[in-house]
């Protein structure tokens, strides 16, 4: 669940004069890695004080597990984080120096978000913004996953209207950019491209667009986010689609375009940038889906036509065919080659 405090992710000095690439900076913390009876207090001032600066209090009675996965450049922060039911204000504590905002995206579970005397009550596929520079409080009442950004406020105000009237109202699962926002977010991390300093910024950047679509961007502003990050992020969808489903025969670029709501046209245009089409990229998917079964041992017994009819083939000629110009050799050369390495002395 989103709050102004998960946003306030520390960032490396002098960053911001930085001109030549550089990679996100990434830290990993997790409650399992101290003893139950002490994972609280280790949350409270190893996280919770030094990291995004908040209180916390634990409910329910669960014992208290909290992991986190975190990405920073410059002003920019991405957290990936799971909690078990609790309280988090600000009440007590100073407020950031940086001016920012904040996007929480809850990824399953439900909670209550807090801020200039509006609760949000959030749920599985929700968002909403908050502010750093307001107090505020987010009651997280079952075990969460939640993703949260964290904006400059400098990205946001220029290209948005009143932000501060959208705080802490809910934002709807459906809206514009928000389910293309969660997918290439995963999509990048799945690619580790934060870490990479040739991908960092231009990952950064495709955010702040699929940030401003959300909020409703206008104008000149909306044309531009949807060309960039909008574009980016669809482009990662069908990626992702032929990738998670390559098996199914039926997968065409027809189908592709239903789950994404857009057009089949629109699909052809958007991989024409790789310089491949659907349809190679599927090829491609599927035998490098069969070449992985055929060296798998657990799968050493299994006819090659179960091994194409499982990588989405349904005629084995062309499968063969195919297998063969792409790898040099027949799919049943391959099978055995990986039968006799395993059947091999020690």
């Amino acid at each position: 669940m989103g709050s102004s405090d998960h946003g306030a992710i520390p960032i490396d000095a002098g960053a911001s004069a930085q001109s030549d690439p550089i990679a996100c900076r990434t830290l990993r913390f997790s409650t399992d890695d101290y003893p139950e009876h002490q994972r609280v207090e280790a949350y409270r001032e190893i996280y919770g004080r030094t990291i995004v600066r908040h209180e916390i209090a634990p409910t329910g009675d669960e014992p208290f597990h909290f992991e986190a996965s975190l990405w920073t450049l410059r002003d920019f922060g991405l957290a990936l984080w799971r909690m078990s039911p609790c309280r988090r204000s600000h009440k007590g504590l100073k407020h950031n120096d940086s001016d920012h905002f904040v996007l929480g995206i809850a990824r399953s579970g439900s909670g209550i978000v807090e801020q200039r005397g509006r609760d949000a009550v959030i749920g599985t596929g929700e968002a909403v913004l908050t502010s750093s520079v307001d107090p505020g409080g987010v009651t997280i009442g079952s075990r969460s996953e939640s993703i949260s950004l964290r904006i400059p406020a400098s990205v946001l105000r220029p290209k948005i209207g009143d932000l501060h009237n959208g705080l802490a109202h809910r934002i709807a699962s459906n809206t514009e950019g928000l389910r293309l926002l969660t997918a290439y977010i995963e999509a990048v991390r799945n690619e580790d491209a934060l870490t990479k300093p040739d991908l960092c910024d231009l990952v950064v950047a495709h955010v702040y667009d699929l940030v401003l679509l959300i909020l409703g961007a206008k104008g000149e502003a909306r044309q531009l986010a949807q060309r960039g990050g909008g574009r980016a992020a669809r482009l990662a969808a069908v990626l992702r689609i032929i990738e998670s489903r390559s098996g199914d025969p039926a997968l065409n670029a027809i189908a592709a375009a239903a789950a994404l709501g857009v057009t089949p046209r629109y699909i052809h245009l958007l991989l024409e940038e790789t310089g491949r089409s659907f349809t190679h990229h599927l090829l491609q998917r599927r035998l490098e889906k069969a070449a992985a079964l055929l060296r798998d041992p657990r799968w050493r017994e299994r006819r090659v036509a179960d091994v194409a009819a499982e990588a989405g083939f349904t005629d084995l000629s062309y499968f063969s065919r195919a297998f063969r110009r792409r790898y040099g050799a027949t799919p049943s050369d391959v099978q055995e080659a990986a039968m006799r390495d395993v059947l091999r002395p020690a």
